[in-house]
């Protein structure tokens, strides 16, 4: 017996302890008993009324209504409101009354949504009569109004003794005991559901990666009309394609496509959304799938059902991709456990299941110590900082559980349980109740799998290209098929046809036809190929191979032919590689630079990895790649290289405008090599600005004006002409004035042109500034 039963003793009327004591007396004592006082009998009457065979005794006396009520109590924690037990108890019919067995609906008023308590109802009664027993006390909700017992109606907290609770979980231990002796069969069967899920998931990613350019999103993150079009033209609701604005308005498919995003398989890119590699995930079973789609789902928030909230009004609410709060992650487990808590293969009413969830976690959404129930719903009393209202005006705490919390748990169980296949509704249209699908427990699990997937069904190649992939149809297995042939019907069973186009088209992007055929003979099970399909295949090869053009391909080149032998007969090596093109060229398999690099450098090879498109013919194009500096350009036009080293693609631009050097070594830039490569094409421009990136310290200023003049950067007239006359420098208009008057005119010379420039050389730096410009090159006059 615990202090806490004592306490209860101490807060119930004295009339009541006084029934307590005359129900509760020993057998055979005298039924006069005088009126008791607190400090003396309470122990006494405690250590009888709580003695467990006085309350097994008292437990046996139970009809069927009474111990249902007990035990509800007990298994949510032996504290639950009175109205709250009342209301699932009608909602879940088992209180025997034609009007309390009617469903109800959530969107009732508060007074509508409880029953009626009477006090001679049948639930009413049978708490009196627990009462009476003391297998059950009655608290108040607040302390403005003492209990009325004589009511009948008991309105308030419902407690049972911690004694009580001992003897009631002992006796339902044993019976649970008995039913674990009976061999239960395992759950190992998945559930329809869960493999829907999977091929909504495929086609879904199919039909993005059909798509070139992928699907476009507008600027808050859903996809644009014409995207959403053609996704709700294939899985969403038939007939009502012209309500549908906004991927929010079909939250099944925005759920998958977020759901695809979080498992790696589709990525937004540039406001784009694109499909990525899903070979790995679909060749996994479909239990593994399941639970990871499950986890993803429960333990991360890119899913907020709180925006999805049926009947209340949320201020200002979450946007449509705004991530979860973590309190609605923490109430998703919460209310997972509930869940799988019920029997399995049983429909329940929402309406019931929600009822009775309040009695267990009252406080499913919004903690306790942000406030109390009756302002939890108000902006600063929970932690979203949102106003949950009404259209027509504020929500009480009774009526707002069932429509916020309670929308959340509909929310849930209609919206991602039911997707993700672990839950079972009555009505596609209109869904009221709910039942465990086959396998969730599966799903659910921590365990490691037991469970093995059905064998997939056997593919068949036809002479007349066509192929036919038996049920159960593997998403991986379509997915190779879907690289190469044309998907004519998916349903329960696949068919597909080859044709010319679509070989070529995975050609094009790295399949081989040898592939191919590996690929139809491992799905065959190791039946052999048509022949006519065989044949054609290597010649539509041939055909599509004739003329290629590679972007982002991969080559690895060597200087000895029997280095490429090795590593082609290599074991390891050998998958790395592609298409041999040369004695010393090979095509390196897609994914596989890095392992490769990495298997070199275990072999004691250190290849020069480059980046061609970048490095190729950079005085062409001029574009030039990231490089640190190569050389040193001298004055007289010698490049000194900086490292044992030079890069090999800039070293073979350098040879096309420079000679080597007899005396140095060195290459050398001399004019009769920049006249022949101007000749040929070469931008002088282009030129000046290779050798400023990769000359350390860019181009001497002497150099330059020579390179200039070497490749005709002056002009026609690079010649310097010295003028030694004296000058007068003046406006425009004043000279036109000047050569107007009589006397001056015959006085003065001629106008200077204005193509060129004027520059003032002080007359005792005028002999060494002639010799300066010889010396570069210039003809000075």
């Amino acid at each position: 017996m615990e202090q806490s039963d004592i306490d209860l003793l101490n807060t119930v009327p004295p009339y009541h302890l006084q029934t307590l004591a005359k129900l509760r007396r020993p057998k055979g004592q005298s039924g006069n008993i005088p009126l008791l006082s607190p400090s003396t009998t309470i122990p006494e009457i405690a250590e009888h009324l709580f003695h467990p065979s006085t309350i097994n005794e008292a437990i046996r006396s139970l009809n069927d209504t009474e111990s249902l009520i007990l035990l509800e109590l007990v298994s949510c924690g032996g504290r639950a409101n009175s109205r709250d037990l009342a209301l699932y108890l009608t909602s879940s019919g088992a209180l025997n009354s034609a009007k309390e067995n009617e469903p109800l609906s959530t969107s009732e008023q508060s007074s509508m949504l409880y029953p009626t308590p009477h006090p001679h109802g049948l639930f009413e009664q049978s708490l009196r009569r627990l009462l009476m027993l003391g297998l059950l006390f009655w608290g108040k909700q607040t302390n403005f109004a003492g209990r009325d017992y004589t009511s009948g109606v008991y309105d308030g907290v419902l407690i049972v003794p911690q004694a009580v609770k001992d003897v009631v979980n002992e006796i339902a231990s044993k019976e649970e005991g008995i039913q674990e002796e009976q061999p239960l069969a395992s759950p190992k069967e998945i559930g329809e559901g869960l493999r829907a899920l999977q091929r909504t998931l495929y086609l879904y990613w199919s039909h993005v990666a059909a798509q070139r350019e992928g699907l476009p999103l507008v600027n808050s993150g859903l996809l644009s009309r014409s995207a959403l079009r053609q996704v709700v033209e294939l899985w969403g609701p038939e007939g009502q394609i012209e309500q549908i604005r906004t991927e929010q308005d079909v939250p099944r498919l925005l759920f998958i496509r977020l759901l695809l995003m979080q498992l790696g398989l589709l990525q937004e890119r540039q406001g784009t959304v694109h499909a990525a590699a899903a070979e790995i995930f679909f060749s996994q079973s479909v239990l593994e799938r399941a639970r990871r789609c499950y986890r993803l789902w429960l333990e991360t928030p890119f899913w907020n059902e709180l925006g999805h909230l049926p009947e209340v009004v949320v201020r200002p609410g979450p946007a449509p991709l705004d991530p979860a709060h973590e309190e609605v992650v923490r109430a998703r487990r919460v209310l997972m456990d509930r869940i799988l808590a019920e029997q399995p293969g049983a429909w329940y009413e929402l309406s019931a299941f929600i009822a009775r969830t309040k009695l267990y976690t009252p406080y499913l959404l919004f903690p306790r110590q942000y406030g109390p129930r009756a302002e939890r719903y108000s902006l600063g009393s929970n932690p979203y900082g949102w106003d949950f209202r009404l259209r027509r005006g504020w929500l009480t705490h009774r009526e707002g559980w069932h429509l916020v919390e309670g929308g959340f748990i509909r929310a849930v169980v209609l919206g991602p349980l039911r997707w993700l296949g672990l839950v079972d509704v009555n009505s596609e249209a209109n869904p009221t109740a709910f039942r465990l699908a086959a396998g969730i427990t599966l799903v659910t699990s921590d365990s490691p799998p037991e469970v093995e997937d059905v064998p997939w069904g056997r593919l068949i190649v036809q002479p007349n290209f066509e192929m036919v992939a038996l049920a159960p149809v593997s998403e991986a297995l379509l997915i190779k098929l879907d690289r190469f042939a044309e998907r004519l019907g998916l349903e329960h069973i696949a068919q597909y046809r080859i044709t010319k186009a679509s070989v070529t088209r995975a050609i094009q992007m790295g399949l081989h036809a040898d592939t191919i055929q590996q690929i139809l003979e491992e799905a065959t099970g190791g039946e052999e190929v048509p022949q006519n399909v065989r044949y054609s295949l290597v010649e539509w090869e041939r055909q599509a191979r004739r003329i290629e053009l590679w972007q982002g391909a991969t080559l690895l080149e060597v200087d000895d032919p029997a280095l490429l032998d090795a590593l082609f007969a290599d074991e390891e090596a050998g998958h790395m590689l592609g298409r041999r093109l040369s004695p010393i060229l090979a095509e390196v398999a897609p994914h596989q630079l890095s392992t490769l690099q990495e298997m070199l450098w275990r072999r004691d090879y250190l290849p020069a990895l480059v980046s061609a498109p970048v490095q190729d013919n950079p005085l062409e194009h001029g574009r030039f790649g990231a490089r640190e500096p190569q050389w040193k350009l001298h004055e007289d036009g010698l490049l000194q290289p900086l490292y044992v080293v030079t890069d090999l693609y800039l070293a073979a631009e350098i040879e096309r405008v420079s000679e080597r050097d007899e005396v140095t070594g060195w290459r050398k830039i001399t004019p009769s090599i920049i006249q022949r490569a101007c000749r040929a094409g070469l931008s002088l421009d282009v030129l000046i600005r290779f050798l400023q990136q990769y000359c350390e310290g860019g181009v001497p200023g002497s150099f330059l004006i020579r390179l200039k003049l070497w490749g005709g950067g002056y002009g026609e007239q690079p010649g310097i002409q010295v003028e030694q006359a004296p000058l007068l420098y003046l406006q425009a208009e004043v000279l036109q004035d000047l050569l107007a008057d009589e006397e001056l005119q015959h006085l003065l010379g001629s106008e200077v042109a204005q193509q060129g420039r004027l520059v003032r050389v002080p007359p005792r730096n005028l002999e060494r500034v002639v010799e300066l410009l010889k010396d570069r090159g210039f003809v000075v006059e």
